[in-house]
């Protein structure tokens, strides 16, 4: 839209300044022709020409009102480049604006704050990826690691559990022992009382 403006103006200007131009020529071929019409008028002698005077004021009157027309047109002229001017330089600011702001957006799409530092997306994308292969390679090692120790937990449970039935069947076994012990001897104690009877 603002370009469109800026080629407005200058078609403006260049149609102004070929109207200026038209309107001057005419009036110069009005000049040469009240020119050519004095020339003709005049009286000749010898080489001269005697031309009448108010003749000559007459023609210096249109050449004073051409050139003071002239002058306003370029008065105008001057006074609609002005314009023009502030008008491209205001055009100007407002693209140069528009570009800044287009500059900023375009950076903002393409950065982004992250631990309250700017960087690109691309740069996140990877430093995301990263932490994420980092924290999936942490959870594995874990992973196996406590599948070690599981392992390890449950062998030494299995160990545990052996050697405690183990030792239930050998205490049990020292009981029965003992039982047994304590019955051989009560035998062998009733056999020294009946002795002790059968001498006494």
């Amino acid at each position: 839209m603002k370009r469109k403006s800026v080629l407005i103006a200058f078609v403006a200007l260049f149609v102004f300044g070929s109207a200026v131009a038209q309107s001057d020529s005419s009036d110069v071929m009005d000049l040469e022709a009240q020119y050519i019409e004095l020339k003709a008028k005049s009286n000749n002698y010898q080489i001269y020409k005697v031309v009448k005077e108010a003749s000559m004021d007459q023609f210096w009157n249109s050449v004073a009102d051409t050139l003071l027309m002239n002058s306003r047109e370029i008065q105008g002229l001057n006074k609609t480049v002005g314009d023009l001017n502030a008008q491209v330089k205001s055009l100007q600011g407002q693209v140069a604006e528009k570009d800044q702001s287009m500059s900023d957006q375009a950076y903002q799409v393409e950065h982004m704050s992250f631990l309250g530092m700017d960087i690109t997306k691309s740069s996140y994308i990877v430093l995301s990826w990263s932490i994420i292969f980092v924290l999936i390679a942490i959870a594995l090692v874990l992973f196996f690691r406590f599948k070690n120790a599981n392992k390890v937990t449950s062998e030494t449970k299995s160990e545990f559990q052996a050697l405690s039935e183990e030792f239930e069947a050998h205490k049990q076994k020292a009981r029965e022992n003992e039982t047994k012990l304590k019955r051989d001897l009560q035998t062998e104690i009733n056999l020294v009382e009946e002795l002790k009877e059968k001498l006494g």
